[in-house]
């Protein structure tokens, strides 16, 4: 498991944005990082996002994959 420093995450809410990556339940494309990320079989990495819409009581949250070798800050 890798900590992400607030600068990664807010990389990776771009990547998601820049891919067209939306909230599965609403369609909002407001979604934010987690804080860590997870080695992925391929030695990608795999992240939680959450949806900011508050149309989700119990929140909203799906999985987005950063494929090997792509850079996500320092």
């Amino acid at each position: 498991m890798q900590r992400l420093t607030e600068g990664q995450r807010a990389h990776i809410e771009q990547l998601a944005t820049d891919e067209g990556t939306t909230c599965e339940g609403c369609g909002c494309a407001g979604l934010r990082c987690g804080e860590e990320a997870r080695p992925t079989h391929d030695h990608g990495l795999m992240v939680y996002l959450w949806c900011a819409n508050d149309v989700h009581p119990r929140g909203a949250y799906q999985y987005f994959t950063i494929p090997s070798g792509q850079n996500i800050g320092a």
